[in-house]
């Protein structure tokens, strides 16, 4: 995990492939990012607009179907030149397809950029509860459940699987996706340190409903690396193989 100004000083590499989504949020603007990469290679730039309701994407004004041509479209890209993904705002539906395709097509060096949230905005209502009232706003509609293509069947309903869940402020999620596929276990997940000292509390205080119902202590794993949370599934794959 690099920090993006140890990025742009240790890309050597003389071309990359840069594929950012259209939001109207702030942090999510390609134009610095692709500015400052092309002072020192070549970027070329994708940029992908995603409709929810069609479950397809547009890029260079051609639209492509989320399931059937997302494969299609990374296909016809050199797989030898790095891909820099901007996930920021970026759909999990459109994030999860992208990268299931990206691996399933072999490309070699794949990097994916965020950008942390100046600051999250919390719910203040005065009709809540006094607990409820320091909550993070981080939605402002449900649109439902979808699985993403090449992960779930869209009419599994019970799943005898163990769901590995990495918990944040969106326990409403959490309680939602457990309710429409009824998992035969869970395995809820905190990691520590958080981005800032204390979120660790909200995020058991947004879960403690499904973690009541589990009857079980979450697991705990270092956050600021991503090879821990790697290391953890990669324990759990080799203690229960299919």
């Amino acid at each position: 995990m690099f920090f993006w100004e140890e990025f742009l000083c240790l890309y050597s590499k003389d071309k990359l492939n840069f594929i950012g989504n259209s939001s109207s949020e702030k942090r999510s603007d390609n134009t610095e990012q692709i500015n400052k990469l092309n002072e020192q290679c070549k970027c070329i730039y994708y940029f992908f607009h995603y409709d929810y309701e069609e479950d397809s994407f547009e890029c260079n004004n051609e639209k492509y179907d989320l399931k059937s041509q997302t494969f299609v479209f990374l296909r016809v890209l050199d797989k030898n030149i790095p891909v820099i993904l901007n996930i920021t705002s970026m759909n999990l539906r459109l994030m999860g397809t992208l990268l299931f395709n990206i691996k399933k097509i072999g490309f070699k060096e794949v990097y994916c950029l965020y950008t942390e949230p100046l600051r999250y905005c919390k719910n203040i209502n005065e009709n809540e509860k006094e607990e409820f009232v320091d909550r993070f706003d981080l939605y402002k509609k449900f649109r439902g459940i979808d699985p993403i293509p090449g992960f779930l069947r869209a009419n599994d309903d019970k799943l005898e699987e163990k769901w590995i869940a990495f918990l944040g402020f969106d326990g409403k999620r959490v309680e939602q996706i457990n309710d429409r596929y009824k998992f035969a276990d869970i395995v809820p997940i905190i990691t520590l340190p958080s981005y800032k000292p204390g979120w660790q509390n909200y995020a058991l205080q947004e879960n403690i409903d499904i973690i009541k119902t589990i009857e079980r202590k979450p697991e705990y794993i270092v956050a600021n690396s991503f090879l821990s949370a790697y290391d953890y599934l990669e324990k759990l794959k080799n203690a229960y193989p299919r």
